[in-house]
């Protein structure tokens, strides 16, 4: 498979076969794929925070309950 240079971005190919762009950019996809893992770690942390605010809610509304027996 061989691969041209685009002339406006060194960071990018052509393929000469498919006549598909590709990046060349390691750093750039290093970086893309830190910044998902991040957002996920940050995803999984709200859901967690998520969980822990509705168990205490409903822990709140039984003590409610018994009180108010």
């Amino acid at each position: 498979m061989k691969r041209l240079l685009v002339k406006e971005n060194k960071k990018l190919e052509r393929d000469t076969h498919t006549k598909a762009i590709l990046s060349n950019d390691c750093d750039g996809y290093k970086a893309a794929i830190a910044r998902r893992s991040l957002r996920k770690g940050k995803e999984k942390e709200f859901n967690e925070l998520k969980n822990k605010v509705d168990n205490l809610t409903t822990l709140v509304e039984k003590l409610v309950e018994k009180l108010d027996k």
